[in-house]
């Protein structure tokens, strides 16, 4: 078995890589639609790749990588049979994990929110909910305020992997664009 698909560059990253719940998170997943890569640890590999051919050097860089390593790591805890929002969203579950060992509020909110922007262009295109999609889109722009060139870095960087449509990101800037 190969440890990991991508280089740790710095000790916060080490430190992750040595946590047992962390690397559990790696091994889980199979390929599907969106993730064709199959285990956590191939769909980082890519996304970093993505920070990398775009971010590097950038002041983002840094906490675009933890972003990274974190953001989908927890799928593997959330709880099938409930509704996979709030405290049993795999977002919700990295989070708490990185509080563990960063502070930086700007990271763990992403880490948290890194599916809210996609999840609202889904209540529009797949539930005909477009209102609803703008209100919860339009909510996550205003909380995200300082933070949101982040946020759009890193859902350029996970959403240009795989076989995913590029259509809910560029809904999602297209909002932006009108409300900023």
């Amino acid at each position: 078995m190969e440890e990991f698909p991508f280089i740790l560059i710095n000790d916060i990253e080490r430190t992750l890589a040595a946590d047992p719940l962390f690397r559990q998170g790696l091994e889980y997943g199979r390929p599907r639609r969106g993730h064709p890569e199959g285990a956590i640890k191939y769909h980082i590999a890519a996304v970093i790749q993505n920070i990398e051919q775009w971010y590097a050097p950038s002041p983002y860089y840094h906490s675009l990588r933890l972003v990274a390593l974190i953001h989908d790591t927890f799928k593997f805890q959330v709880d099938p049979t409930k509704q996979r929002s709030g405290p049993n969203h795999h977002g919700a579950y990295a989070r708490r994990f990185a509080e563990q060992y960063i502070t930086d509020e700007a990271v763990l909110e992403i880490i948290e929110l890194h599916d809210e922007a996609y999840n609202a262009w889904v209540a529009g295109d797949r539930r005909g909910k477009w209102k609803t999609a703008i209100k919860r889109a339009t909510r996550l722009i205003e909380r995200l305020d300082n933070n949101l060139d982040l946020y759009r870095a890193f859902y350029r960087c996970d959403n240009e992997t795989g076989d995913k449509s590029q259509v809910g990101r560029e809904w999602f800037e297209e909002l932006i664009a009108k409300t900023t």
